[in-house]
């Protein structure tokens, strides 16, 4: 996880981590369009030291009135979301609404999506999303995303990030390859430390010279 940045983080923005001497930052550059909910999955964690002073850099006065004493037994908790339905994200990614964040992808290599959050919420919300039948990412209003909690196979609450402190963060990067129409499309979104499978490359560019080559 990333710890460390100048930032609100947002799951399923896209945007560029450098990584400094004393301390890394993240710069959303893109804020992609999900017609379709994106499924996530849910983990509860216990604060330790270092993930609660993260916490309280990013929380302006401690909005979740979070209190945590490392002598006692009993630690407070925060949830960690992640994006489980790659096909669902890859696919929305590829719709027309998001066309001039494909084109900008194409562009930036090191460009990376968010992809998981560690999230501190009220100790009611907490139980309110860990009881839940499923949950999901929605974008219903212009560029600002929501969690929907299922219930019965029905959404019956949605919640903002506003009511949230985002303090970690893990990235997923693009990995680009070519159709059966020999165009360059995106074809994977793989962790961050992870390679791109064989005939996929995390260059566009790179995906277009074999293309080019394979032509010839």
């Amino acid at each position: 996880m990333h710890t460390a940045t100048t930032t609100p983080i947002a799951l399923g923005v896209i945007g560029m981590q450098y990584n400094k001497i004393m301390h890394s930052d993240f710069q959303e550059t893109a804020i992609p369009t999900y017609e379709k909910a994106v499924r996530l999955g849910v983990t509860t964690a216990t604060f330790n030291p270092d993930t609660y002073e993260a916490y309280l850099q990013h929380s302006k006065n401690n909005k979740q009135g979070i209190t945590y004493i490392d002598s006692l037994e009993t630690k407070p908790s925060f949830i960690q979301l992640e994006i489980l339905d790659r096909v669902t994200l890859l696919s929305e990614l590829k719709k027309e609404d998001n066309t001039t964040t494909i084109d900008y992808l194409k562009n930036q290599e090191d460009a990376g999506i968010v992809t998981s959050v560690s999230v501190a919420f009220s100790e009611v919300l907490i139980n309110e999303i860990t009881t839940a039948e499923a949950v999901f990412l929605v974008n219903k209003n212009y560029k600002q995303y929501q969690l929907s909690l299922v219930k019965d196979g029905k959404s019956y609450k949605t919640i903002d990030f506003s009511t949230a402190t985002v303090f970690g963060y893990q990235l997923s990067h693009f990995c680009w390859g070519v159709n059966g129409k020999r165009r360059v499309i995106l074809s994977d979104i793989i962790d961050e430390k992870k390679s791109c499978a064989k005939n996929t490359y995390k260059k566009a560019e790179k995906a277009k010279e074999k293309m080019d080559y394979f032509k010839l």
